[in-house]
């Protein structure tokens, strides 16, 4: 079994990093508009905090689309995959890097299902043994770790779940499997950071206005 992205799943995420870059240009006219009414002298203060607010989301709006568009690069050439000896995977790490590992189903020792809401994932926990043929890589390096987390990277979300289940069925007896049934903590939303911005950006705004009017009161 071998779980590569569909051309699809590329193409959502060229629109999520579309979107990004269409809200950094809005954030940056946006932030234009407000610099020009706050050099002449209009509504000066106002202006003021609108041009850092569209400043700050224009260069978050382009940090983002840099991400997606990282992730549409990686999409291309990373797979996970089950033969009848083995997991092997290649996904990308930090920085530019990218991690990968073959890890043979009598060399494990347990299987650990995610438990972060919304982000499918799981650990394949290795024995300790000097002579193991499972192997860990960074980039080309060989890693001494005996513990690699599998990632769902532009794969859809029921394609990583049976995945994870042929794994667990593919396993000897002996391995041990910590999880739930249904990986219902997988299919919950995220939550959701940029509410909590927004919300932040907003009481920036009205608190000082709210003062000021109760000291004319």
């Amino acid at each position: 079994m071998r779980l590569m992205a569909k051309e699809e799943d590329i193409y959502k995420l060229m629109d999520v990093r579309d979107r990004y870059l269409y809200g950094a240009g809005f954030c940056l006219a946006a932030a234009a508009v407000s610099g020009y009414l706050m050099m002449q002298q209009v509504f000066f203060w106002d202006c003021l905090y609108f041009t850092a607010v569209f400043g700050f989301c224009s260069i978050l709006c382009l940090c983002l689309a840099g991400k997606a568009g990282r992730q549409v690069m990686e999409a291309g050439c990373c797979y996970l995959e089950l033969d009848g000896e083995s997991l092997a995977v290649c996904q990308p790490e930090q920085n530019g890097r990218y991690e990968s590992c073959r890890i043979f189903y009598n060399e494990m020792e347990k299987i650990v299902e995610g438990s972060r809401r919304g982000i499918p994932e799981f650990y394949v926990v290795t024995g300790k043994a000097a002579d193991r043929e499972s192997f860990i890589l960074l980039d080309e390096e060989e890693q001494a770790r005996q513990i690699f987390c599998v990632r769902s990277l532009g794969y859809g979300n029921e394609e990583f779940k049976n995945f994870y289940r042929k794994l667990r069925w593919e396993v000897p007896g002996k391995v041990r499997v910590i999880g739930t049934r249904h990986q219902t903590v997988w299919d919950r939303k995220k939550k959701r950071k940029g509410v909590y911005i927004v919300l932040a950006f907003v009481l920036c705004y009205l608190i000082p206005k709210l003062l000021l009017v109760l000291e004319i009161l």
